[in-house]
């Protein structure tokens, strides 16, 4: 199994609600980037919108209502642009994710990548076995660290029963490249390297990511762009890995839906969560 472990997507939380990660056990970090937790302030607007930006990896959300006793558990397909999302204030509500590295999600989500791409999907829908277990499970829990214990021993065994599910050798050695390369090969230098045709790389893409060999690298090239831009918020030159400035800029809006001139440093370091947190 390829391993993603340099790989870290820049994630941009919601400026209302309080945001953590954590490491899964070692036996997974090959597959799983990390876990997550996500819960709204205690004072907050009534109503509010944010972006989520596209960074590579699918997750599935676990949603719980502390009051209603009411949850819910969607997968995330591959997304390429950012999409806006709109919440009411709900103080009694968590969310716990699951961020898979790309491929990885194919080991629990049997259904084909290109059928869940952009798109929110019930979790009872792609793997009934798997959402029983989170919901029956993660619904007695009332810490991070037993949330965290009870998933890891649930994906541990997932995987241990989908390890004999057989992908094509060669995905993983073509995602290194583009990873590694941070998405500047173009897919004809990517296949010339790995000995594929293009037509093949075509087909495991749609099957396994969900998006094009190009779609995926131009995902993995803005995270670099933008880690530049977090730590160089005033520089005016973007160009690196793109044809000119304004193609750049273009990009910016498209993966965040703002150009650089609009974006706070402030919007990527929305953490407070600790260990010891009750949920």
């Amino acid at each position: 199994m390829t391993r993603f472990d340099f790989f870290r997507p820049m994630i941009m939380p919601s400026p209302y609600t309080k945001y953590k990660e954590f490491h899964p056990a070692p036996f997974l970090r090959p597959y799983i980037c990390c876990y997550w937790l996500a819960s709204t302030y205690k004072m907050q607007v009534h109503r509010y919108s944010y972006d989520i930006i596209p960074d590579g990896c699918t997750d599935i959300l676990f949603e719980y209502n502390r009051l209603s006793q009411t949850s819910s558990v969607t997968y995330y397909g591959m997304f390429d642009e950012y999409f806006d999302a709109t919440e009411q204030h709900h103080p009694h509500k968590i969310t716990f994710g699951i961020r898979f590295y790309p491929m990885s999600s194919a080991y629990f989500i049997r259904e084909k990548a290109k059928d869940t791409a952009r798109s929110m999907t019930d979790l009872n829908h792609l793997n009934q076995s798997l959402m029983g277990k989170l919901k029956d499970q993660l619904l007695q829990i009332n810490h991070v660290t037993e949330m965290i214990a009870c998933c890891d021993l649930i994906f541990s065994e997932e995987l241990k029963d989908s390890l004999l599910f057989r992908q094509d050798a060669s995905l993983p050695a073509i995602l290194s490249t583009i990873v590694s390369g941070r998405g500047t090969s173009t897919v004809e230098e990517i296949a010339r390297k790995e000995v594929i045709s293009t037509r093949t790389m075509n087909r495991l893409f749609a099957e396994r990511i969900g998006l094009s060999p190009k779609k995926f690298s131009q995902i993995i090239r803005f995270p670099s762009i933008l880690k530049e831009w977090v730590r160089h918020p005033n520089r005016t030159d973007l160009a690196d890995g793109y044809f000119d400035q304004s193609h750049s800029i273009k990009d910016f809006k498209k993966r965040t839906g703002k150009s650089p001139s609009q974006l706070q440093v402030s919007d990527f370091y929305n953490t407070v969560f600790h260990l010891s947190d009750t949920i």
